[in-house]
């Protein structure tokens, strides 16, 4: 039963996201995502009303990977840069399973500073990210040296402990 399973979420996952090249890490993320949306667990017992209780991925390469970015744009490539990350954003916000946010601002006191917030569900799905079209076009873009400085990328995973 769980072979089956598993070889069906994999077929669901290369029909449903076929730009994505799935690793083993990427398909068990997955496919834990998707088994707490659609398979739900009810428990029944002779003295209460059933429960439904739905499946939690307790393993570490479930964890939410994310990464604060900052970017200081030129001037002059402020339209080409608007463009292409509101397309990354697009991209992977509509067609990512394992991206989770997307988000992305100016900075208030310097013009042409750009702040990002991305988190994925585990390491996985950032390497997805990494894989799809847009992030290609986002690679192409960076590489006509359109930034005043380095990027500023820091990389963590989230604490949920209380």
């Amino acid at each position: 039963m769980l072979c089956r399973f598993y070889n069906n979420a994999v077929k669901s996952c290369s029909e449903l996201w076929p730009s994505v090249r799935w690793s083993r890490e990427m398909l068990q993320v997955a496919i834990c995502a998707l088994t707490a949306l659609v398979c739900p667990v009810v428990i029944r017992t002779a003295s209460a009303p059933p429960r439904v209780l739905t499946p939690r991925c307790t393993s570490s390469k479930a964890s939410k990977f994310c990464l604060n970015v900052s970017l200081c744009v030129k001037p002059e490539r402020r339209g080409d840069f608007l463009k292409c990350i509101a397309a990354n954003q697009k991209g992977t916000l509509s067609t990512e399973p394992l991206a989770i946010e997307y988000l992305w601002g100016e900075d208030v006191d310097t013009p042409n500073t750009f702040h990002f917030f991305e988190k994925y569900e585990g390491r996985a799905g950032f390497e997805a990210h990494t894989q799809s079209p847009h992030f290609a076009d986002w690679l192409e873009f960076e590489r006509t040296d359109p930034f005043t400085e380095p990027p500023r990328v820091v990389f963590y995973e989230e604490n949920l402990r209380s």
